[in-house]
């Protein structure tokens, strides 16, 4: 019998984030990297650590408190809609099919 022992490493990267927390991570990420924002830039205007930006991206635990800063750092506002309300950005993926 051959066990394979696998030591562990940083998390493993999907293709494509599949939780609602990766998904805002994801975004928070490719947000700040399309602002050419640094990590420590974007702390520095939230108000928070450089380590609670690091763990917003990865989907690690973050309060609501600091998502909502991290969020205004970047001029954005966190909201809640429902989960099958569809928003005018995501209208053309919605009606791709229909074309």
């Amino acid at each position: 019998m051959v066990y394979i022992m696998r030591m562990k490493t940083r998390k493993q990267t999907i293709g494509h984030p599949i939780t609602n927390v990766e998904r805002l991570a994801a975004e928070l990420r490719k947000i700040r990297r399309g602002r050419k924002v640094s990590q420590q830039e974007l702390s520095d205007r939230a108000k928070v650590a450089r380590r609670t930006i690091t763990n917003a991206e990865g989907a690690e635990n973050v309060g609501v408190k600091e998502l909502c800063r991290i969020a205004n750092g970047l001029g954005y506002e966190l909201v809640l809609r429902p989960k099958d309300t569809v928003v005018f950005e995501e209208l053309s993926t919605t009606f791709k099919d229909d074309e």
